[in-house]
């Protein structure tokens, strides 16, 4: 389970670094003629507009419950990272896309290759440094099997900026590839840029698909379940557990629901200092369980 990150700090570090690669890389573009720069420009301005998204999402989850809402509203970190692979990955690889098809048919040979370069090494190490904040952040609350616990984050704001700034590296691999290549054949440039836009779709269908489980509510990793299921057995008064519920609201919280069958010869006492009992030891180990419901059946 996640604890609480210092996402913000990788969200502000990312917007920063992408507007400056965005306005570096279009200028260039227009420069060289380079359709495949364009296409990383388009990348780098939807990348930013990505962090302005997430930090109106992070902000609007902060929201106190209220009679409406009784639950908050974390979910809304969900909403916005969703808009973002949504509108802005898709529409973003597709207009690349679409530059690929339309370079394609009225091909312009490219120039200034020495400026495409010094702008993909420095937009690279601007992206490394944005990726490795980023990384370093999700490090704190997931120090072992990485690519599990990305699959397992709930925390939207440090999930969207590891892809992001991962796909934003291997475009512009992709892009330095493709414009050395182009040197000897005009035509790998587009075929750069047709990449890139691939690369943009593809990234969000994974990141819409993990934001779709989260928004209709998914459960805790079966482990954390686990982990609860031994907790409230450690209590006598506890006969047998019906059942573990659990689904995310936002902000790495979650709805905790417990279903359990008590010994029937325990006294009301007994039972409601057993539920305190596990509510504390649960809350301890999961400070991020936000609300535990125990449904009991049985006793006297």
């Amino acid at each position: 389970m996640k604890k609480e990150s210092n996402s913000l700090r990788a969200v502000l570090f990312a917007l920063g670094g992408n507007l400056t690669i965005a306005v570096i890389k279009y200028i260039v573009s227009v420069i060289s003629g380079s359709s495949a720069m364009l296409a990383e420009a388009i990348h780098s301005l939807a990348d930013t507009t990505n962090q302005v998204f997430l930090l109106i999402g992070r902000k609007r989850s902060g929201k106190v419950a209220d009679e409406v809402h009784s639950l908050g509203y974390g979910k809304e970190e969900y909403f916005w990272g969703f808009l973002v692979a949504v509108l802005l990955f898709f529409l973003g690889g597709c207009f690349s896309v679409y530059e690929a098809i339309r370079k394609l048919k009225h091909p312009e040979p490219l120039g200034n290759y020495l400026y495409i370069f010094i702008v993909i090494a420095a937009a690279m190490l601007i992206e490394y440094k944005s990726f490795s904040v980023a990384f370093k952040e999700f490090r704190k609350t997931s120090p072992k099997g990485f690519l599990k616990a990305l699959k397992d984050s709930t925390d939207t704001n440090l999930f969207v900026i590891l892809v992001e700034d991962f796909s934003a590296l291997t475009g512009l691999t992709i892009v330095l590839i493709t414009t050395l290549l182009s040197l000897i054949n005009p035509f790998f440039d587009i075929v750069g840029t047709f990449l890139v836009g691939s690369l943009l779709i593809i990234m969000s269908y994974l990141l819409a698909n993990e934001l779709r489980k989260l928004m209709v509510g998914e459960s805790i990793p079966r482990d954390a379940r686990n982990e609860i299921r031994a907790i409230v057995r450690k209590y006598s008064v506890i006969k047998h557990i019906n059942n573990i519920r659990s689904m995310y609201i936002g902000n790495n919280d979650f709805i905790l629901l417990i279903s359990v069958d008590m010994d029937d010869l325990s006294s009301g006492y007994a039972i409601e200092n057993a539920n305190e009992k596990i509510k504390m030891d649960i809350s301890d180990k999961y400070p991020h369980a936000k609300y535990i419901y125990i449904d009991v059946k049985g006793g006297n």
